[in-house]
């Protein structure tokens, strides 16, 4: 298995494709987000009434399972749907039936700007529809790619991936696969302030608007298809989810916790800013079907991780004594020393402002 970017078991799906070529019509309005109080039951035909799909916007590399651009037929809301073909996109009837329950439980969600909306989810003799939020931007790998984020910018995008953290773990949920594919970046326009203040858009106006004090990206988080209920007393987790390079060391021993997004955090945080992985390739050398959790291979990387030294002196961290301090805590080897999403938005980092 290639390292980093691909996830050590199939049953998690990467989405943030779905979300990238958008635009400012398909915002949102009050009505697009009333949401029902669970699946529906229902057939193909009736969803075809409601719901335009359109063409895909990424290839899934999951059996049975495509993401659509779709149009509600109502009133004209631009969203994404997620199709699920039954039985081809479930390797067993457990693993549907806990997709089905995570799903209903993600529709209760509270309506926030740091999390993607479910709007409603669909079931039919033969397939699954899931209704979503179009967001505005590119996912952070795309964004990485493309230019380096200003300081005020990757400010940003770790405070408000933390606000979304702290709002999943508010309500009992851990999300088990934070990366930066998974974060959505909008750095394409100025808010209301920044207009008014005579900003213009674009990331000249962003970083206008961030000199004086505003907030020059917004972020959201999105792909819940691995979000758990968690609590204390939950039991081990018998497989190893997530993406390597971002699973937090006690995860290889299946001890999963709202501690293990915020190494993951911390892994995002060290990205946008260093613009690389804090720790090396080479210690992740499983193989498929190794992901289970006592496989030699998950205590071979737990090891390598217990001693793998992070440099928190590579620049911009050696010159900023605050970032280099939430990112070390961040990336706390032992879950109790990392702090709680909200603990780490009461950083001094964050009352940093760039002039």
């Amino acid at each position: 298995m290639k390292a980093r970017e691909r996830l050590t078991t199939s049953l998690a799906v990467t989405t943030s494709t779905a979300f990238r070529e958008i635009s400012r019509d398909g915002a949102c309005s009050g009505t697009a987000r009333i949401r029902p109080g669970g699946i529906h039951k229902t057939t193909d035909r009736e969803v075809a009434k409601r719901y335009r799909l359109g063409e895909k916007v990424m290839e899934s590399t999951n059996a049975g399972m495509d993401v659509v651009k779709a149009t509600r037929l109502a009133d004209g809301l631009q969203c994404v749907i997620k199709t699920r073909k039954r039985p081809d996109s479930f390797k067993t009837i457990e693993i549907e039936r806990e997709w089905r329950r995570t799903t209903e439980v993600q529709l209760g969600m509270p309506q926030t700007e740091r999390l993607c909306q479910y709007y409603e989810v669909f079931e039919t003799d033969s397939m699954y529809y899931v209704v979503m939020e179009k967001v505005d931007g590119k996912d952070l790998f795309e964004v990485m790619g493309e230019t380096k984020p200003t300081p005020g910018e990757a400010r940003e995008i770790v405070r408000q991936t933390l606000e979304a953290l702290a709002v999943l773990h508010e309500h009992g949920r851990i999300h088990k696969d934070l990366k930066i594919e998974n974060v959505m970046v909008d750095l394409s326009a100025c808010s209301p302030t920044a207009n008014s203040g005579g900003g213009t858009k674009g990331r000249g106006g962003l970083r206008a608007h961030a000199s004086a004090g505003g907030s020059p990206a917004t972020a959201k988080l999105i792909d819940f298809d691995t979000v758990e209920d968690w609590e204390p007393s939950s039991p081990k987790a018998k497989e190893v989810l997530g993406t390597d390079g971002y699973i937090a060391p006690e995860a290889y021993l299946g001890e999963y916790s709202p501690a293990s997004d915020i190494y993951a955090a911390g892994v995002v945080m060290y990205k946008v800013l260093v613009g690389d992985f804090p720790t090396r390739d080479e210690i992740f050398d499983d193989q498929p079907g190794e992901n289970w959790v006592g496989s030699p291979s998950m205590q071979r990387i737990y090891k390598r991780l217990q001693t793998e030294c992070i440099d928190f002196t590579r620049p911009p961290l050696d010159r900023d004594v605050n970032a280099a301090d939430l990112c070390t805590q961040l990336l706390a080897f032992d879950a109790v020393d990392r702090p709680s999403a909200g603990e780490a938005l009461q950083h001094p980092w964050f009352l940093v402002q760039d002039v």
